[in-house]
Parts: structure tokens; sequence; C-alpha cells
């Protein structure tokens, strides 16, 4: 296998490491001569080059890439060729992945840190799920930790579009279907999400792979595929004793054989997570989860009912008229003017801006003009209120450009 360390492509992009290598292709550590900064450079395997099944997955690896822009999903800028070396110029990523974090730190992650990791992780492949792409190889060494603390899902190389006859994986992580050759959707990625899951609660352990006596093959991947598809899920708990049962069957779930078994949906994943890790929370301390219960019912008191936002294209200059325009979500691309008695936001039908996303609690927060301005006020939802990335825990005065974040999806930009 040949080391390209040393070596400037386009006369632009010096490599100046190589960082690792997949089944596919080597990743090197780059300088952009150009724009004088650090880049990721992932090159196809020389002896893959003129294999037309790599070459379709790598191409369709970039295309992919350029079609997902997500800030959860690692950035390209080009998809080039030099001679018979074909490349993608990506951002780098100056930190860890989290298979490497499991191996130094040989401990489970508790479910707090977890919390942190699986919600930019679901966001990122709801949204590719959205664009009817699918992963199918959803590992720890595919979620990129750099030191700023985002979370970063990685390598498409085997992603698949509806329809799409390519396909893979890493066998430890791919759901039954990938071996079988069947239906490829959302629910897969779940399972290899779950196998992730499991993975790093128990400090490193994956449920199937290919070393138990009854498996049959002639070959690692034959005995993990067979694992996969005949043995019952060993419990979590035998390698962490702190796991609730409620987790537990969250993971079991994500892990079931049958995919109509499984959650409909990451977001269902998530939800599920994070309310069997509150109720581990909550376990023996009646008296707050009695509070918190009241708080909930006083604000959850239903809105008065309105007529739904009539969204508008966003002007080309400003209106004078506060308003809200869609950055991402339900509402890309539309504005969505502010009344007088305030815009209420959440997942129940009676508030102002109706959103569907299920990590949206049914109450999540109302913006309203007053002589002072225009404020922003989290309704106590579960995972609160950002804006420009920092999360409110009191009413926030808008200005003109400021990012609201509503749930994992929904982004808009105050306007005037």
């Amino acid at each position: 296998m040949i080391n390209l360390t040393g070596k400037t492509l386009l006369n632009r992009y010096y490599l100046r490491e190589k960082a690792g290598s997949g089944g596919m292709a080597d990743v090197y550590q780059a300088w952009d001569n150009l724009r004088s900064t650090r880049l990721a450079v992932k090159v196809l395997r020389q002896d893959l080059v003129y294999n037309p099944r790599f070459l379709k997955m790598f191409t369709q690896e970039a295309s992919l890439y350029r079609q997902l822009e997500h800030p959860n999903i690692v950035r390209i800028y080009d998809f080039d060729r030099e001679g018979d070396l074909r490349f993608i110029i990506m951002d780098w990523v100056n930190g860890s992945n989290l298979g490497e974090i499991i191996s130094r730190e040989k401990n489970p992650l508790d479910l707090a840190a977890m919390s942190t990791i699986l919600a930019p992780l679901s966001s990122a492949l709801h949204y590719a799920h959205n664009n009817q792409v699918y992963h199918c190889d959803v590992k720890p060494a595919n979620v990129l930790m750099p030191k700023d603390g985002k979370v970063l899902l990685t390598d498409f190389g085997v992603a698949r579009l509806t329809d799409s006859d390519i396909g893979g994986g890493t066998a430890p992580y791919m759901a039954p279907e990938q071996f079988t050759g069947g239906k490829i959707d959302a629910r897969t990625d779940i399972y290899s999400l779950g196998i992730t899951l499991y993975q790093v609660l128990s400090g490193g352990k994956v449920p199937y792979s290919g070393e138990s006596s009854s498996s049959k093959g002639s070959t690692s991947r034959e005995r993990i595929a067979w694992e996969h598809l005949n043995l019952q899920l060993p419990s979590i708990s035998a390698y962490n004793k702190n796991i609730p049962a409620s987790i537990s069957t969250v993971i079991t779930t994500a892990l079931a054989k049958n995919p109509a078994q499984r959650y409909r949906s990451v977001m269902d994943l998530r939800e599920a997570f994070e309310h069997a890790r509150m109720q581990g929370d909550r376990s023996g301390s009646t008296g707050s989860t009695i509070m918190q219960d009241i708080s909930r019912r006083k604000i959850q008191t239903p809105e008065p009912k309105v007529q739904p936002p009539t969204p508008v294209r966003r002007p080309s200059k400003s209106t004078g008229v506060p308003c809200i325009y869609g950055v991402a979500g339900d509402f890309m691309g539309q504005m969505i003017a502010v009344p007088q008695n305030g815009l209420t936001i959440g997942r129940s039908a009676q508030n102002y801006l109706h959103l569907r996303e299920k990590s949206i609690s049914r109450n999540h927060a109302i913006i309203w003009i007053s002589q002072q301005g225009a404020f922003i006020r989290d309704e106590n939802s579960s995972l609160g209120t950002f804006v420009n990335d920092l999360k409110i825990d009191q009413p926030y005065r808008l200005s003109v450009g400021d990012r609201i974040k509503i749930g994992y999806y929904d982004i808009f930009e105050y306007s005037e």
C-alpha cells in the first residue's frame, strides 16, 4: 500500500502525514497552500481506482457529503483527481473518534456523557434519513469528537440512497438485513446506533464478535453474521451493573432482529433514551418528581387557539415587522410574523407555530414584543431553547440576525 506522505496534490494540498486507513481509502492530514489551513484529504486506494464498484462508492460518498450540509456532519470542500489518484478534500478534525476514547478510557461512559453524544449524532442521522440517505456504517470510529466539544458524523463511504445497489458496513455493527440482502432504511442505522450505545455503555464490548462457542461459519465475518441473525442479545448488565433496566430496554428495542420491532426513527430512539435516563435520575426521589409534574402542568396550560401562521417568502429587505425566518426544519425558507399576542412554539397543535419533531416539547418557547424590544423565553422544555448556540435560562432580548434553535432540527433567524 503506497504512502503518499510528502506529496503535493494539484500544486496545492501538501500531504503532511497519514492519519488513518480504511477498507477503501487512506486519510492524510494536509496543508492547503492557498488558504493556509489544515485539511483532511481522503484518497481512494490506488489498487481500487479501476475497480468499478469501489470507484462508484467513493464517488457517491463525495456526492452525499455535498448533499448533506449539517453542523454535525463533516464538511466536504472538493472532489478531485490527479493522474490515477482520486481524493476528497474535507475539514480536518482536531481530536479523537469515539472508538479511540472508549479504548483509552477502558470504562463505560456515564449516561449523561452518552446523552451529549447521542443528541448531535441523532440529529445528523435524522437529517440524512430525511434526505433518503442511510449511513450503513454507524460505529464509534465514525463519530469524531473534536477538542472544541462538537460531535461529527463521518465516513459515508458505504452509505445508501433509496433504491441504491451500493452497500456494505463493518460486521460487528451491521444489522441482520445487511447480511441477508433485506431492505435498507432508517431502521438499519438505528440498529448500528444501538450497537454503538451498547459498546459505549459496556466499556468497549460489542454484543456480536464471532467468538461465541455456538457461532457457525468459516470466516470471522460469517460467524459474526450468524450471531447477529441467531443469538439472543447478551445482557449489557453483565458488563455494566449500573445500567438501569429502562436503558437496557431501549438498547434491546434498537437491536431487535426484525426491523419492524425497532424504533421507527432515530429521533424516537433518542427520545426513548432520554426518557429512560431521566427515569433513572428520578428513581427514589418522589418529592422531586412531584414538583416537576406540578411545574409541567403549569407550563402546559393550553394557549388560546389561534389561526396558524401564514408563511411568506423572506423579503429582500427589512419590512419593519418582527419576524422569524426558517433556516432549517419544517419552515425552512419561510418567514413568519410575530403576532401582537405573542408567537408560541411547540409540538402541541394549539401553538401558533406548530412543529412536528418529537424532540420538541408540547409547549417549547414563546416570542413576544414589548416596548423594550423582542424577547424569547423557554417554556421549561425538555431540551431547552438556544440562541446563537447558547442555551437560555431566562427571557432573552433578540437582535436582528440572532439564530434560534428549537429541538434538534428547527432553526430560525430573527428579523425585523
